[in-house]
């Protein structure tokens, strides 16, 4: 930690990290590599992990936007030994250093104050891992609950570390300071396969251009599932002298409803002027008219 700085926690750094790290791993390592999305999750993001499609939480179907979840090594998700001894063959790791120490400063706008941001990597080196899969050879297990709704996944084989890690934050009078002094995955690359609903993988796929590049990250500590809720349910009204009475289904009609009809009921008489079973009238309800002095005429000219 700087001289004068105030600790800056790993979750807070994020912060930072996410404004300056798709610049920063595309001046050092190329275009084609992915920065780890959040320090917090580095270490999900290393050399031989596998990588699926989900949709993220909180967006409708119409407008939601792919992302990309690490779901563990490789090798803990295969079935068999064949599989193990398939994979274990055909993977190679070497180490190649290219370059002792990356520096990378920023100042950026945020929440109307100006942040000054200083990135420090040192120790910057690679490991790679060649596969060479034969396709229907290499099949995963089937009791992963996400198998059946994947037709690809990806596995990074290019990771790139630094041995030590240092991030300090200026905005107005406030200096912070992040210091990592362990190895760190700070950018990877990624190979795809093809995948059957049977967990069988299949041959390399061409890379997209919104995947893995453009890919929506979610916090490793969102993909945990929250603990059940029981449904909280308020205990009846109980029948007695002090209490309330008992809740009357909605199917029977209260007693109110169930009375005489406001209304006078008038039975057409027999003659010319009944009204013909055809009437669309004839069920229409009509208020009682108010008994007239006159009896020639209802109505007044």
């Amino acid at each position: 930690m700087e001289s004068g700085a105030e600790s800056l926690g790993l979750g807070e750094a994020d912060a930072s990290w996410e404004l300056i790290r798709d610049k920063v791993i595309e001046e050092r390592f190329g275009p084609t590599v992915v920065p780890v999305p959040f320090l917090e999750d580095a270490a999900s993001y290393d050399l031989l992990t596998v990588l699926i499609k989900k949709p993220p939480l909180g967006q409708s179907l119409l407008r939601r936007q792919r992302c990309l979840v690490p779901v563990g090594p490789l090798e803990n998700l295969l079935h068999g030994a064949t599989a193990a001894r398939e994979l274990t063959h055909c993977t190679r790791e070497y180490n190649a250093r290219v370059r002792g120490e990356s520096r990378y400063e920023e100042t950026r706008l945020v929440g109307g104050a100006l942040r000054h941001i200083r990135l420090t990597m040192a120790g910057v080196h690679k490991k790679v891992a060649f596969l060479v899969l034969r396709p229907g050879v290499v099949t995963l297990r089937p009791d992963l609950p996400w198998l059946r709704t994947q037709s690809s996944l990806y596995v990074i084989y290019e990771v790139f570390y630094c041995s030590s890690l240092s991030l300090a934050t200026l905005q107005g009078a406030e200096h912070r300071s992040l210091q990592l002094e362990q190895p760190l995955p700070v950018a990877f690359s990624c190979l795809k396969f093809a995948l059957s609903s049977k967990g069988v993988l299949g041959s390399q796929k061409p890379m997209g251009h919104s995947l893995p590049a453009k890919a929506a990250w979610v916090r490793m500590a969102m993909l945990e599932a929250p603990a059940p809720t029981v449904p909280l349910q308020l205990p009846l009204p109980k029948d007695g002298a002090g209490g309330r009475k008992r809740w009357r289904p909605l199917g029977r009609p209260s007693r109110t409803l169930a009375g005489k009809w406001p209304f006078k009921r008038h039975r057409p008489r027999l003659g010319p002027s009944t009204t013909s079973l055809g009437d669309p009238d004839r069920h229409s309800m009509a208020l009682p008219l108010l008994e007239s002095t006159t009896a020639e005429s209802d109505t007044e000219e």
